[in-house]
């Protein structure tokens, strides 16, 4: 799931191929990225209905811009990077596991590991995409363990099924809302997991490291894990962190709290 610059440099040297996707601005993959890196944007997407049949609309968008990148590339591994390891990146990650390319990784560092590397970078040309709700095609098959719908995240029993909060502390326990939201607090059952606690100085924490954090927070190996934020994206930070780290069964409620917060029906709870 995770490599760091040296091993893609030299399996590259090797002859190995690997389809680079920078996930960053537009501009900033125009201006340098890594040689021969294509564009997708993975972060401006989110959705608000995590049924069956959203989650499946999502899968066939995710596959409307990332399949043409797949095909243009047959049998190259999938590495998505950024400025360092932050949001963007493992869920670029996740949404092509989601789309059952397991074999896909997180480059470990991202743009400043490379240039620190002293390996060059060039102006981003070829490909650029968007995860984008219309026009989408249909997704033949995609992963439903790396995901999770509205009525699981509802029926967790903190036991042997866990939402786990990867937002700041203040949203987790309500102080602070986003102003998008028409509702504060977290949903029962979960754990907080912050997700800047998973990783340090632009890169991933080691997997020791990360269980006894997630340890800590009241998580088990046992135990599904299912991990949200505000909109879905610091939610595949946390599930690329617990994934390195062992954990087997850990998926991501897209929708997050944005999702919801707009059904006044479903329970949440406020403090610490």
């Amino acid at each position: 799931m995770i490599i760091d610059v040296q091993t893609l440099h030299q399996r590259q040297a090797q002859g190995e191929a690997f389809l680079l996707i920078d996930v960053r601005e537009f501009v900033d993959w125009q201006r340098a990225t890594l040689p021969d890196a294509q564009h997708c944007n993975v972060y401006d997407y989110f959705i608000d209905d995590s049924s069956e049949p959203g989650l499946a609309v999502m899968a066939a968008e995710a596959a409307t811009a990332l399949q043409p990148m797949f095909t243009s590339y047959p049998g190259a591994t999938p590495v998505f990077f950024e400025q360092q390891v932050g949001m963007r990146s493992p869920r670029g990650a996740w949404f092509a596991w989601l789309l059952q390319r397991d074999d896909a990784l997180i480059l470990d560092g991202g743009v400043e590991a490379w240039q620190a590397a002293g390996f060059d970078l060039t102006p981003g040309l070829g490909l650029s995409r968007t995860v984008a709700h219309p026009p989408a095609a249909n997704a033949r098959a995609w992963n439903r363990d790396v995901v999770c719908i509205r009525e699981q995240v509802l029926t967790a029993d903190g036991v042997t099924v866990i939402n786990v909060d990867a937002r700041r502390p203040s949203e987790f326990d309500g102080s602070f809302a986003h102003a998008c939201c028409q509702r504060a607090g977290r949903i029962p059952h979960s754990q907080l997991l912050f997700w800047e606690d998973v990783v340090s100085d632009g890169h991933f924490r080691t997997a020791y490291d990360i269980e006894a954090r997630a340890t800590a927070a009241g998580l088990n190996k046992s135990a599904k894990l299912q991990v949200y934020c505000h909109r879905g994206a610091r939610a595949a930070t946390v599930w690329a962190a617990l994934k390195l780290a062992g954990f087997a069964h850990v998926a991501v409620y897209v929708g997050s709290w944005h999702e919801w917060a707009e059904h006044p029906e479903l329970p949440l709870l406020h403090g610490s």
